[in-house]
């Protein structure tokens, strides 16, 4: 048995550099917590891993071997990306050059509009990003044993990549949650919007130059 768990804990362990490295969701996630509240924060993380369960069930089941090997649909998806980054940090630009910026509330009787306000924003940033897939389409094979069930082996990998995205993420959004106390001034809130939507930007032409 252990041929078939040690390559779990050898994916859990790439992974969880990988999802601890600095990317969109993160700058996502911090600028959610401090400058709009718990509520939407929660829903991005949340959407954040829909995201990528949907990624490693397609990797599972061809979607994503697809994707990789048909060039435009990946340039579909990679534009899209790209074009959905953008239009996030056009919105934040504006809200950053606004004399008045306009806030978002997490207000009790708006708990659910709030809360997938912000499974919208994880889902989509994480979904439409090709290089998910990719990487699950290369890696997945890397860790499935050769004697067991590729599907639900790679189910298993999917369920891990989704835990381990959950606690980094909800670990993320509270620390930042405490620290909004502290934060959650206009000068501040001005200062996070202009670099989270100068990191949408990079990740967005990055994405489009990977292609």
């Amino acid at each position: 048995m252990p041929h078939v768990f040690l390559p779990v804990l050898a994916f859990a362990a790439a992974w969880g550099v990988l999802v601890l490295t600095p990317g969109t969701e993160t700058a996502l996630i911090i600028r959610l917590s401090i400058s709009v509240g718990r509520t939407t924060a929660i829903g991005a993380v949340l959407g954040i891993a829909a995201g990528l369960t949907l990624w490693g069930i397609g990797t599972a089941f061809g979607l994503s071997a697809l994707i990789a090997a048909s060039h435009t649909l990946y340039l579909v998806l990679e534009w899209a990306c790209a074009g959905y980054l953008l239009s996030l940090a056009f919105r934040l630009l504006v809200n950053v050059l606004r004399s008045t910026p306009e806030t978002e509330t997490d207000s009790e009787n708006q708990a659910p509009k709030a809360f997938w306000s912000g499974f919208r924003r994880g889902m989509f940033t994480t979904i439409l990003n090709p290089l998910v897939g990719v990487f699950d389409l290369t890696a997945f094979p890397q860790f499935i044993p050769a004697d067991v069930n590729a599907v639900t082996y790679a189910l298993l990998l999917t369920v891990v990549q989704a835990v381990l995205t959950l606690t980094w993420y909800f670990t993320l959004a509270f620390t930042a949650l405490f620290f909004s106390r502290f934060l959650a001034n206009p000068v501040v809130i001005r200062i996070l919007d202009g670099l989270t939507a100068l990191v949408f930007m990079i990740f967005a032409v990055r994405l489009v130059i990977s292609g």
